[in-house]
């Protein structure tokens, strides 16, 4: 009896630096014969999960990326300046730059802590003219529309401005305009793309994350951090409740790397790639064609 190949999507959340470890999990899986008909990203997955689907070439891909922060272009977005001593949450990074000068009246005028121009510059860079079109797999990034409150699943038109929507962290980077839609990052609401990889046709999700738990509270004494925090819990329940639509969901834990963090480069990709290795049986298992391999593991 002839069984239709299962599609595998792989489902690629957000997390600043953090998401460079995506790229060791694609390596992984890669060089375990484990495979990808689809991929989705939310936020830096997005970015890894376009450049991928455009050549899944893993060598390729580490070449391209590494080239990128390597430029001016990259220097230009001046992302150290948000490091915060104190932790990864968003009420460290708006103390972090208070300190600096930045005052709440300049926070409450300015449409985003980074300007436009240097975003648009990175993202034409990497992407240029490309639409999902020219994918070699097919590939969805998602973003939030702040007007209708929906999530917006990208899979068609240029795949820069998918991205960049996807990734426009609310407050940080400039919000998308596209038509009606006012888009930010889909990490608010989507962090982790399983419903998109289903969308497209998935009948295996494997989602990539990089924790459930939340950051240690910090000092909790001001109306600022308890609104930011409440937020952040929030999110992270909504965040619960997603993953749980995934088959399998692989968990790279990436210590107290800062968001910021891109030049923990090769290490993130080591910690993808070794954190991956543990969950090769398993992955092997779900997506298998052999539904007795599936069922009972052989």
């Amino acid at each position: 009896m002839l069984h239709r190949k299962r599609k595998v999507g792989i489902a690629l959340a957000g997390g600043g630096a953090k998401g460079l470890a995506h790229i060791g999990f694609l390596e992984a899986i890669r060089e375990n014969g484990i495979p990808v008909d689809i991929i989705t990203g939310t936020s830096i997955g997005a970015v890894i999960g376009a450049v991928y689907a455009l050549e899944p070439d893993t060598e390729k891909m580490k070449h391209t990326l590494r080239k990128l922060m390597e430029s001016e272009i990259y220097q230009n977005l001046k992302l150290d300046k948000f490091r915060s001593s104190g932790g990864d949450h968003w009420f460290d990074r708006i103390r972090n730059k208070l300190k600096i000068g930045l005052t709440f009246a300049e926070a409450a005028t300015s449409p985003s802590l980074i300007t436009e121009e240097p975003v648009v510059k990175l993202f034409k860079e990497l992407f240029h003219e490309k639409t999902f079109e020219d994918t070699e797999l097919p590939f969805a990034a998602v973003a939030l529309d702040l007007v209708s409150g929906e999530d917006v699943v990208f899979s068609e038109g240029l795949i820069r401005n998918a991205v960049m929507a996807s990734t426009a962290i609310p407050g940080l980077f400039p919000v998308v305009k596209i038509g009606e839609r006012i888009l930010v990052d889909g990490g608010v609401t989507a962090n982790d793309p399983v419903v998109a990889a289903r969308e497209l046709g998935a009948d295996v999700v494997i989602g990539v994350i990089f924790g459930y738990e939340p950051s240690p509270p910090g000092n909790l004494d001001t109306s600022m951090s308890v609104v930011l925090r409440g937020d952040e819990l929030a999110k992270l329940k909504l965040f619960r409740i997603l993953i749980e639509k995934a088959d399998h969901v692989v968990e790279i834990q990436t210590g107290n790397t800062h968001w910021t963090d891109f030049g923990m480069y090769e290490e993130l990709i080591e910690m993808g790639k070794k954190a991956t290795n543990k969950h090769i049986d398993k992955l092997r298992r779900i997506t298998s064609n052999n539904p007795f391999r599936r069922w009972f593991g052989f």
